[in-house]
Formats: structure tokens, C-alpha cells, sequence
């Protein structure tokens, strides 16, 4: 009997290590693993074995996972690669690369949104790499995360003293995150800055429509008295219409009474959305300083293979990195299918041959606003991201999922 109980304990611990290792390639923090084998062993109704031998046996877990991903990363990584990697530990003018990486933007100034791109420029070989690379590793998303942080909290003194290939695997899963986290500010960035944006524009055009209107009420009785001028017997009827006009325009100038017509041929309303994109006008080279670095800095996708909003963000895309303007671009050559019908007045003007004309910052700023709501209901994302990146993204290929009932 006793020998049956040693080889039945015997089995229970090889299923256990084997819960263990497992374990280990989805989380590699100790106490994830622990609770997995609490749970394994609570759902079997065994006995949990003492505290130090379930302690070695996550130890011995995290241990084989190290071995096991360094074991792969020696093979995997060329040694080209291995001294870019390297090159992240060296000290140049007092700092070291990894350090640097490690910052994040204090806040969505254009500074350091500007320095948050040319971060991503840095580090892209390496991430193109790491894409490479770290599906042949097998581990999670998750751990993929924990060992990104661990980067993080390390000082490099002790990175270098790491054995190589666990520190190559470390640091593959920092490049990776942190380009992925580097888009998130990025686009979290966009967002800020055309809400921003369009709050200010619509404070801006509820003042002016609240000018306006005490304006108008100013000028209703001054509109009265020139109406009354057709019913003035004093003025005969033979009277030239351009003495009318000089009285008329004695009461209220040109502008005002053109003003107060079209305010009283619209049943008294002012339109709000045209006061928003006055405001826009002067607010454009403020957020095009903003908003330039990030489009430049992001691949936006979408699920549609011919999405006209993606063919206008490539356009702007290639004509700011070419320095050349949008309104210096030919207007048949300008993506227009993207722009919804009820908006199209107010991104045109007449110029003076009575023909319609793009307004180029305008163009500009709503392709930014459409990109905003896209990312927020998920129609537009990043494929580089975390937050931002498609649903398709995050499941398993329709190969795997072909086994689902054995996956399940």
C-alpha cells in the first residue's frame, strides 16, 4: 500500500510540474502560476502538498521556461541582430538607449509627441524583428507584457548581468511592447488634440453666435425703419432707387443690413457649424504642428480593402512628407469620396469666377476628425497598437480554429 501511495504522489507531482510548465508560457509571474496548480489541484480534490515543495515547483517551472525560450533565442537570433540588441545597453553621452526608450511622453505637447515618432523610427528594425522572432518563443501576449516590464524595472546594470540569451528574449519583448505602446500615445494624441480642437470651435462659435444675436437685436429696429421707407409717402414714387439706398444705408451700413437679411431669411438662425469652421480657419497651422507628426508616425487600417478614407489619409500622408501643400495639389487629384454629402458645403467656397474651390486646412482637419470617431467605434485601427488594434487581431488563425472542439 505504501508503495502504491509513493507512486501515486509520484504521478500527481509529474502532472503538477507539467501544469507548472505550462503555466509558465502563458504567465511567467510566480504567483499566477501557484494559483493555477491551487486550481488544478482543488478541481482533481487533492490534497495540496507543503508550501516550500510547491514553491520549488514554480521555481523549477520559471526555470525550464528561461532555458527553454533561451534555448530557441540562441538558434533563432542572428549575430547581427544579437549587436543591435546590445546596442540598447551602451552608454552614449552619459545615457543609455534603453533608458531613453523607457520614457514616456509627459504629455501631447508637440515636442515631445515629435520626440515619441522619432522614437518609433529608432526602434522599428528592431520591432520588425521582434515580429519576426517571438512567435517562434510560443508564449502569450500576456507574458509578453510581463517580461516587457521587467525591462522596465531593471536597472541596465543588472540587464547585463543576465545571461545573454534570457536578456536577448527580455529585450525583444520590450521592443515590442513599447513600439506597440509608443502608437497608443500617438493615437491617443489625435484624439486629444481634435477634441480639443472642436470644443474650442464650438465654444468659439457660441460666443459669436450670442455676439451676433445681441447684435441683431440692436439693429431689428434700425431693419424697421428702413422697411418703412416703402411705405414713406414723404419719399415719391418716381424716386431714383439709389436715393433709396443712400437712406437706407444712412440707418445701417451695407454689410450689416446684408447681414441682417440673411439672418432674417433663415428664420432668424444663425448656422453654428460655419462659425465652427471659421474658427478652424484660424486654428489651422496650430493643429496641423499637432496632428502632421502623428499621421506621419501611424498606419491606419481598415477591414474594408478599398476604404476611401485610408486612400485620403495616404494622400495628405505623401504630400506633407514631400513638403508640398495640399492647396498646391490639382483638386481632381484630391480623395474626395470619403467626405459625407452634408458636409461638402462647407468645405467649399466660390472663388471669383463663381467656381467651387476646395478649402484645403478644412479637408485637412475633418480626414483628422473621421480618424478620431473611426478608432473610437472601431472601424479604423492600428495593427502596431495595443489598445487600437483590430478585433481580427487578437484571435487565432482560421487554420487552428478548425480543431475548436479540442481547442475548447
Amino acid at each position: 500500500n505504501l508503495c502504491n501511495y509513493r507512486n501515486a504522489d509520484r504521478a500527481i507531482q509529474k502532472k503538477l510540474e507539467a501544469r507548472a510548465r505550462q503555466s509558465a508560457a502563458v504567465c511567467g509571474k510566480p504567483v499566477y502560476i501557484f494559483r493555477e496548480l491551487m486550481h488544478y489541484l482543488a478541481a482533481k480534490r487533492i490534497v495540496a502538498p507543503g508550501y516550500s515543495t510547491m514553491q520549488d515547483m514554480v521555481g523549477a517551472a520559471l526555470a525550464h521556461e528561461q532555458r527553454r525560450l533561451a534555448a530557441i533565442v540562441s538558434d533563432q537570433v542572428n549575430p547581427s541582430a544579437k549587436k543591435a540588441l546590445k546596442r540598447l545597453l551602451d552608454d552614449r553621452e552619459g545615457l543609455h538607449e534603453i533608458t531613453l526608450l523607457k520614457r514616456d511622453p509627459r504629455d501631447f505637447s508637440n515636442h515631445e509627441i515629435r520626440r515619441e515618432v522619432e522614437r518609433g523610427e529608432q526602434i522599428r528594425k528592431l520591432y520588425r524583428l521582434s515580429q519576426k522572432l517571438l512567435p517562434h518563443l510560443k508564449i502569450s501576449n500576456e507574458n509578453i507584457g510581463y517580461y516587457a516590464s521587467l525591462v522596465d524595472y531593471y536597472s541596465v546594470y543588472k540587464l547585463r548581468r543576465m545571461s545573454e540569451d534570457v536578456l536577448y528574449v527580455y529585450l525583444l519583448c520590450f521592443i515590442q511592447h513599447r513600439y506597440q505602446k509608443l502608437h497608443d500615445n500617438l493615437i491617443q494624441s489625435l484624439i486629444h488634440h481634435v477634441r480639443r480642437h472642436g470644443d474650442d470651435a464650438r465654444a468659439a462659435a457660441k460666443e459669436q453666435v450670442y455676439d451676433f444675436r445681441i447684435a441683431a437685436n440692436a439693429d431689428l429696429p434700425k431693419v424697421g425703419g428702413i422697411l418703412k421707407l416703402f411705405t414713406d409717402d414723404s419719399v415719391p414714387g418716381t424716386a431714383p432707387f439709389r436715393e433709396v439706398r443712400r437712406k437706407a444705408f444712412a440707418m445701417l451700413s451695407a454689410a450689416r443690413l446684408e447681414s441682417m437679411a440673411e439672418y432674417l431669411a433663415t428664420t432668424a438662425r444663425f448656422d453654428e457649424i460655419a462659425f465652427q469652421w471659421g474658427y478652424i480657419d484660424k486654428a489651422a497651422q496650430r493643429f496641423k504642428l499637432a496632428l502632421r507628426p502623428v499621421l506621419q508616425g501611424v498606419e491606419f487600417s481598415t477591414s474594408a480593402a478599398d476604404d476611401p478614407l485610408i486612400e485620403a489619409v495616404q494622400f495628405v500622408k505623401e504630400a506633407s512628407r514631400s513638403g508640398k501643400a495640399i492647396a498646391a495639389c490639382r483638386e481632381q487629384d484630391i480623395p474626395v469620396r470619403w467626405v459625407p454629402e452634408k458636409m461638402r458645403r462647407y468645405l467649399y467656397e466660390r472663388d471669383e469666377h463663381n467656381r467651387k474651390r476646395l478649402l484645403p486646412d478644412r479637408y485637412e482637419f475633418l480626414l483628422y476628425r473621421h480618424l478620431h470617431h473611426g478608432m473610437e467605434a472601431g472601424d479604423i485601427f492600428c495593427r502596431d497598437s495595443i489598445r487600437f488594434r483590430s478585433l481580427e487581431d487578437d484571435l487565432i488563425d482560421h487554420k487552428q480554429w478548425r480543431n475548436k472542439d479540442k481547442l475548447i
